[in-house]
């Protein structure tokens, strides 16, 4: 069963990583859509944190599952967003 400190702490790291993402998504708008490693980097944070997500959804309570899902959803729309904005700027290149 995971503890509820492993939740508490992963869904404090996944909202970390998505403000840090969506910082990211800004920036590239604001510089002229310019994809920087911080963009790509913020890309690979949440990964990791679906990683972790999923792995602690095996041991996870009911309660928590539910935790991890939202969780999951927050970070995958995330992650959907700067995956087309990506898409969005590489079109339009040379």
């Amino acid at each position: 069963m995971a503890t509820r400190e492993s939740i508490e702490t992963l869904m404090t790291e996944a909202n970390q990583r998505v403000e840090e993402a969506r910082d990211q998504l800004d920036e590239a708008n604001r510089m002229g859509f310019q994809m920087t490693s911080d963009y790509t980097d913020a890309q690979v944070h949440l990964e990791e944190i679906e990683v972790k997500i999923n792995k602690l959804m095996h041991s996870a309570n009911h309660q928590q599952k539910e935790q991890l899902h939202r969780l999951h959803l927050l970070v995958s729309q995330c992650m959907n967003d700067m995956i087309l904005d990506n898409q969005d700027l590489t079109q339009y290149e040379g």
